[in-house]
């Protein structure tokens, strides 16, 4: 896969046939300008955060379907190569069965399995390591991934379980900082070094936002920003939240390139947008983020 992937949110259910084809133009022109042929396409759901966390603050609109909107974007453009998220927990084991094959029958053959939302909720469908392991048996060609949340506790025998079941890589959710990711993977290639095995690839995930609402929205997600970092951020409306936020992130990405050099890891990069309206914003990132790879 390509250094480089771009994370596309499918869009709402009730928008118009002539909106979606608009929107889906739109990332297609933005994919083409950053010559950009990899995409991930999440499954969206009215996810249940746990109790701790701040409720919603905007109701949850349906999304289409990842594959249906998979289908349209490669339609525009054939080139693409398309990794589905799946949050196989979710599914009856048997509707799972069934999703594998249809993506299968499509030419797809890279995942990325998601687990439990909500540790207290029982769920019908295969756990992410289930789901590894009969993929393995039945569909050896399919690449599997999954995510790392690097502030997440036990994180690195997480990945590691991961690991021996045939996860061969992962996307992380978005980071606003770099401390824990170099934790756990400093970590992780010690162990790999010691067990004599090969370190997956990891998909660092990056996103700017426009205003503070995309802030507090990443926070509801889970991102967990540095203190100083989201008071920055948020702590006054009148300023350019896009150039604040950018600047976070180049300084995440001066921390990152410093460490993969340092320990000689390949590392790739996720770029989301998080809002339709900032689609743009992507396209920003991604000439950034190859500007520093073409450097380096």
């Amino acid at each position: 896969m390509e250094p480089i992937v771009f994370e596309i949110v499918p869009p709402p259910n009730h928008w118009s046939e002539d909106k979606i084809s608009y929107y889906c133009q739109d990332v297609i022109n933005t994919l083409k300008k950053q010559n950009i042929t990899t995409i991930a396409i999440p499954e969206v759901v009215d996810e249940v955060r746990n109790p701790s966390q701040s409720e919603r603050k905007s109701d949850f609109p349906n999304k289409m379907d990842n594959i249906l909107f998979s289908d349209l974007l490669q339609k525009r453009y054939p080139e693409l190569t398309c990794i589905l998220f799946k949050i196989c927990v979710r599914l009856p084991k048997k509707e799972f069965l069934a999703w594998v094959d249809i993506i299968y029958q499509k030419g797809i053959r890279h995942i990325v399995l998601v687990g439990k939302d909500n540790e207290t909720t029982i769920y019908p469908g295969f756990s992410v390591t289930e789901a590894v392991a009969f993929l393995k048996k039945d569909y050896p060609d399919i690449k599997c991934g999954a995510i790392s949340i690097f502030t997440r506790e036990n994180e690195i025998e997480r990945i590691l379980q991961k690991m021996q079941v045939g996860i061969t890589f992962f996307v992380s959710q978005i980071i606003y900082e770099a401390a824990n990711m170099k934790y756990v993977l400093l970590h992780l290639l010690k162990e790999c070094k010691q067990r004599n095995i090969e370190m997956p690839l990891f998909y660092l995930s990056l996103a700017i936002a426009s205003k503070i609402r995309d802030i507090e929205f990443m926070k509801w997600l889970g991102v967990e920003f540095p203190s100083a970092v989201f008071t920055h951020l948020t702590n006054d409306p009148e300023q350019d939240v896009e150039v604040e936020s950018l600047e976070a992130v180049e300084s995440t990405l001066d921390e990152i390139f410093h460490f993969a050099e340092k320990e000689n890891l390949n590392l790739g990069f996720n770029v989301e947008h998080i809002m339709f309206s900032n689609l743009y914003l992507s396209g920003k990132l991604c000439k950034v983020i190859k500007q520093r790879i073409n450097h380096t």
